[in-house]
C-alpha cells in the first residue's frame, strides 16, 4: 500500500500547487481542494487497478481509504502552516481557531474526515470497478 500512498501523494501535491498558480496567475479568490482531492483519488485508483490488474479487496480498499485520507489532511495541514508563514493576514485563522470552541472544532474535523472517507470511499470502490471494466476485452 505504500506505492500507492506516495502516489497519491505526489498525485494530490502537484495538483494543489497547479490550483495555487492558476488561482494566483488569474487572480482569484477563494479556493477549494474537493476537485482536486476527486482527481487525485480517481487517478491513484486508475493506477491501482491497471498496475494490480484488479480493484482492490476489501483490505486493501480499506488501507487505501484511510490512509489517502491521513495523507491529505497532513498535506493540507502543511499547506495552511505554509499559507499562514507567508500570508501576513493569515494570523486571522488563528484568532478564529481561538475564538472557536474546542466541540465546534472537533465536529468541522469529523465531517473533513468523513468527507475525504466519502470521496475515496468512491475513488476506489465505484471508480475503480470503472477502471477494471476498461481492462477487460
Amino acid at each position: 500500500m505504500k506505492h500507492y500512498l506516495i502516489y497519491f501523494a505526489a498525485v494530490y501535491s502537484i495538483a494543489l500547487l497547479l490550483l495555487g498558480i492558476m488561482f494566483s496567475l488569474l487572480n482569484l479568490t477563494g479556493s477549494t481542494s474537493v476537485p482536486t482531492l476527486i482527481a487525485a483519488g480517481f487517478i491513484t485508483a486508475g493506477h491501482f487497478v491497471k498496475r494490480e490488474q484488479r480493484t482492490p479487496n476489501s483490505d486493501e480498499k480499506i488501507q487505501l481509504i484511510w490512509g489517502c485520507t491521513i495523507v491529505s489532511l497532513f498535506i493540507s495541514s502543511i499547506l495552511v502552516f505554509l499559507y499562514s508563514l507567508v500570508d501576513p493576514t493569515a494570523g486571522n485563522i488563528l484568532k478564529t481557531v481561538e475564538n472557536t470552541g474546542l466541540i465546534l472544532i472537533a465536529i468541522v474535523m469529523l465531517l473533513l474526515i468523513l468527507i475525504h472517507a466519502a470521496i475515496f470511499f468512491v475513488s476506489f470502490g465505484w471508480y475503480a470497478k470503472i477502471c477494471a471494466r476498461k481492462l477487460k476485452p
